[in-house]
């Protein structure tokens, strides 16, 4: 009986003596990594004010008839006071009339839309004139960079970048009606400008969702572009060398997304600190207070945060084939926790997993662009060489380097009989709805 006794005793004090040996574990945090502590921390922004498109693309929200400087620094300041203070920014006032929706390149072709609804089409344009007016400021700057000298939070409001694309698709679409009156000079003027905005905006940008939105803009240019060269060739031959200027190669390192996912990281690190006082992650109850308290450890799942970066730096610049074959394999291999997790740092350990993101989804759609941009700029060669079709294959097969396919490294396909060049799609653009592929594959009509 006795012995049965302290086997009770033994078997009860088992799970306090673990639970006493958790919290001893816990109750000693790890030094902070000078590295991460330094990573992501606000700095001057290297362009000034009167060049930086950043200041234009803030005030692309502002209400009608108000002023668009004055409400760029407004949000700025609020932006920078609420950085400072660790609060949520209070939202201006901004009272704009609804603009109808118009046609978007990336989707549809817009040329054909003009054929049919000129008139109906300048009517839209001309509710939009207010816009397209910002947007004509906004797109003569030559720099970019967004202003971060203030602290960054994961619950920061971002600029409206919608009014960039909506007053985007206006501005292409105006082109379009150029284009069907024979402007062609004056329309190529136009999308010159743009994409030199877009690349600049493409190379300047410190964060994510800025190099998303650059990239998605740029890419509905070459989509506008690509409807031209499809139905306009022998029109374009004069200005076949002009197309070749506007489509230059991608630079490789404007590809590059190390900066941005310094300011992805950069924007958890506060939160990290104490999660229950942010409105980011989310405040919860009893429980969760007693796990904060005895089971967090903040520098350890901040050093885990800055490892997940650099691990994430690595893995989206990998070359474009085996980025997306990694793009691809990435649940199966997922980090799974351990044991020793659920034992020191539990909690932060489960947040990391819980708020892991992938990130080579937005490196392949970089990859995309670059890939559609070699494509466009490997047919405005041909225009440019006024390559008869019968050699087009083997102007393809001999192809400088800048118009290789970069998911394989080799010459663009050309398919003779439906005269189209085309490369094979990432699963990322093929998810996309571009009114020039097909099957997965972009396709150029020669």
């Amino acid at each position: 009986m006795k012995k049965a006794l302290r086997w009770l005793a033994v078997l009860t004090a088992l799970p306090v003596l673990c639970l006493l040996a958790i919290l001893l574990i816990n109750a000693f945090d790890d030094k902070l990594n000078e590295k991460a502590a330094f990573a992501g921390e606000s700095r001057t922004v290297s362009v000034p004010d009167a060049q930086n498109g950043y200041l234009a693309v803030l005030a692309m929200a502002v209400g009608d008839g108000a002023n668009p400087a004055a409400y760029a620094q407004a949000w700025l300041a609020e932006a920078r006071a609420a950085g400072r203070e660790q609060r949520a920014e209070k939202p201006q006032e901004a009272k704009r009339s609804k603009r109808p929706m118009l046609c978007d390149a990336a989707q549809v072709s817009c040329l054909a839309e003009v054929q049919d609804k000129a008139a109906e089409i300048k009517a839209q344009l001309d509710a939009c004139r207010e816009d397209l007016d910002r947007y004509e400021k906004l797109i003569a700057f030559r720099a970019y960079e967004e202003v971060l000298d203030y602290p960054m939070r994961l619950d920061a409001r971002l600029p409206s970048y919608q009014y960039v694309g909506a007053a985007q698709r206006a501005y292409l679409l105006r082109a379009a009606l150029k284009l069907q009156e024979d402007k062609i000079d004056e329309a190529l003027t136009d999308i010159e400008r743009d994409m030199a905005f877009h690349r600049a905006m493409l190379a300047g940008t410190r964060t994510l969702i800025g190099k998303m939105v650059a990239a998605a803009n740029l890419m509905r240019d070459l989509a506008f572009l690509a409807d031209f060269l499809q139905t306009s060739t022998s029109d374009l031959k004069p200005f076949a060398a002009r197309l070749e200027s506007m489509l230059q190669p991608i630079a490789p390192a404007v590809l590059r997304l190390e900066q941005a996912l310094e300011a992805e990281y950069a924007m958890i690190k506060p939160a990290l600190k104490n999660p229950r006082a942010s409105d980011g992650i989310g405040q919860g109850g009893l429980l969760e207070a007693i796990g904060m308290r005895y089971f967090y450890k903040p520098n350890a799942t901040i050093n885990a945060a800055y490892a997940n970066f650099l691990k994430s730096v690595e893995r989206v610049n990998l070359p474009p084939a085996a980025l997306m074959q990694e793009h691809q394999n990435r649940v199966s291999r997922q980090h799974e926790l351990k044991f020793w997790d659920y034992v020191d740092n539990p909690v932060g350990n489960i947040l990391l997993r819980v708020g892991a993101p992938s990130y080579t989804q937005y490196a392949l759609r970089l990859h995309d662009l670059d890939a559609y941009n070699r494509l466009l700029g490997l047919g405005a060669a041909i225009i440019a060489g006024d390559v008869p079709t019968e050699s087009v294959a083997e102007f393809v097969a001999r192809s400088d380097a800048r118009f290789l396919d970069p998911y394989t490294g080799k010459p663009m396909l050309w398919d003779e009989k439906r005269r189209q060049l085309s490369f094979g799609a990432s699963d990322v653009l093929a998810k996309r709805k571009f009114f020039n592929m097909e099957d997965g594959r972009v396709r150029l009509h020669m």
